[in-house]
């Protein structure tokens, strides 16, 4: 048999393909026989709203249906992700040194703080596991009583956060 270029760059590409799992350019690594993914979260938190942790479960839900092929399942998926909201605090945001020189005409600011603790189970790759591994992001809001501001929208800007964090964590391996 003759190898010519293209036949050469065509067994490169399959002998990368058959590896451990199935990897893309996006960095996932999932294992080959995976298919399904399940998902339950619910909140231990006093305040906020009460679907937080239905809206975290279908935010998460959604980054996964579309960055993988897996398929989600009510319970016992081949990657399972359980997890619990623990906390939902709005604390008074840190100033800077600069803004304490001009602290007259500082807005008042918050931080909303959002906290996860996540189990997560790989049936095809245990040592990717894990068991209440904790996630938290903020995000700044300006809490002057004149401005208002979008409570729902600053929850789906931390939920994007702790989305990327949590993907990063199970699914993409760098």
């Amino acid at each position: 048999m003759i190898w010519n270029k293209s036949s050469i760059v065509l067994a490169f590409c399959l002998l990368l393909s058959q590896g451990c799992g199935i990897y893309s350019f996006s960095g996932i690594s999932l294992p080959p026989k995976a298919k399904t993914f399940s998902l339950h979260f619910q909140s231990n938190v006093a305040l906020g709203p009460t679907d937080l942790a239905t809206r975290f479960q279908q935010r998460l839900s959604e980054e996964l249906l579309q960055r993988t092929s897996l398929k989600q399942v009510h319970t016992e998926g081949d990657l399972q992700l359980d997890g619990v909201i623990e906390k939902f605090d709005y604390i008074p945001a840190t100033l800077t040194k600069s803004d304490k020189e001009d602290i007259e005409n500082q807005a008042p600011m918050s931080r909303l703080m959002i906290e996860a603790q996540l189990n997560y189970v790989n049936l095809y790759d245990e040592a990717s596991g894990f068991s209440k591994k904790t996630f938290s992001q903020y995000d700044n809001v300006d809490t002057d009583a004149s401005s208002g501001f979008d409570e729902s929208g600053l929850i789906e800007a931390i939920f994007t956060k702790l989305v990327e964090d949590i993907f990063n964590e199970t699914l993409a391996n760098w």
